[in-house]
C-alpha cells in the first residue's frame, strides 16, 4: 500500500551540500478526489550519511515535512 508521500529520486548537490529530493505528496482535492502533487525536499548532507538507506532518508524528509516517518515510503522501481 503506497505511502502520501513517495520519493521518486533523491540527488546529491555536492555544490551546495545538499541532497534533494523530488517527492509527491497525496492530497485530496473535493473536486476530483485523491490527487498528487510534486515537491522537491532538499536536505542538508550532513543530516545523512554519505552512504544512507532507505530509511534513513525517510526519515530525514519526514522531518522536513514535519509528517510521521511511516507517512514516508522510496518508490519501487519497475519491473525489469
Amino acid at each position: 500500500m503506497p505511502t502520501p508521500v513517495t520519493i521518486s529520486t533523491a540527488v546529491i548537490n555536492y555544490t551546495s551540500g545538499t541532497t534533494d529530493c523530488q517527492c509527491s505528496i497525496e492530497t485530496t482535492v473535493l473536486s476530483i478526489g485523491t490527487t498528487y502533487v510534486g515537491t522537491s525536499v532538499s536536505l542538508q548532507s550532513s543530516d545523512l550519511a554519505p552512504d544512507w538507506t532507505d530509511d534513513q532518508l525517510c526519515a530525514a524528509v519526514a522531518t522536513a515535512l514535519n509528517v510521521p516517518v511511516t507517512d514516508v515510503s522510496v518508490a519501487v522501481p519497475p519491473a525489469p
